[in-house]
């Protein structure tokens, strides 16, 4: 069957046998990376041509339709909501405590900075178990959150895989084989130049 991103429109061939005994399957997109549901054929309004009917319909039943759990769909988009600079009393820091960029230490340089193995991201690991856009760290309100873009391998918090977790100060977390550390620095009026 094809099925079609609905955020670039791009179109790809999906074996229906993927589907196993799952009715809906969440598909990324490899050109924009979008995520979206789609619905074993026969199971649910299509078209002639086997495609789910998506153009014409309103806003709020296409969102619905490709709802993915556990993540908010605006963090999905290729357009996020813009995040306030971060505080400037505060230093945020990633340090690799395993795996091939281990002794790393990554200085997060804007609010949202995204991690992969990937060339368009923020913090590129070198791990063939993390997905190109693997997860996503955001500072909101001086607070880390981290949130897993749909990974194949997950992410994990203190060994439980994740959608979106806080992130504390020294909390690790894992993506594929590699561990990191959050950090948190306060820094001091002489440090803030």
């Amino acid at each position: 069957m094809i099925v079609s991103c609905p955020s670039c429109q791009a179109k790809y061939q999906y074996d229906e046998a993927r589907f196993g005994e799952a009715v809906v399957k969440k598909l990324r997109c490899s050109k924009c990376s979008g995520v979206f549901e789609v619905t074993r054929p026969g199971t649910a309004e299509q078209t002639h041509d086997g495609h789910l009917p998506v153009a014409g319909r309103r806003a709020e039943e296409t969102t619905k339709q490709f709802d993915v759990s556990g993540l908010k769909q605006e963090e999905i988009e290729a357009k996020l909501p813009e995040l306030a600079p971060l505080p400037p009393n505060r230093r945020f820091s990633l340090a690799v405590i395993l795996g091939a960029n281990a002794g790393q230490i990554y200085g997060m340089t804007k609010p949202r900075m995204v991690l992969g193995r990937g060339a368009g991201v923020e913090i590129q690991l070198q791990d063939s178990e993390v997905s190109r856009r693997h997860a996503m760290i955001e500072i909101r309100n001086e607070q880390g959150f981290l949130t897993d873009l749909g990974s194949t391998n997950g992410t994990f918090v203190e060994g439980v895989r994740i959608d979106r977790s806080p992130l504390a100060s020294h909390q690790e977390f894992s993506l594929g084989t590699t561990t990191l550390m959050f950090i948190v620095t306060e820094l001091h009026d002489s440090a803030l130049g």
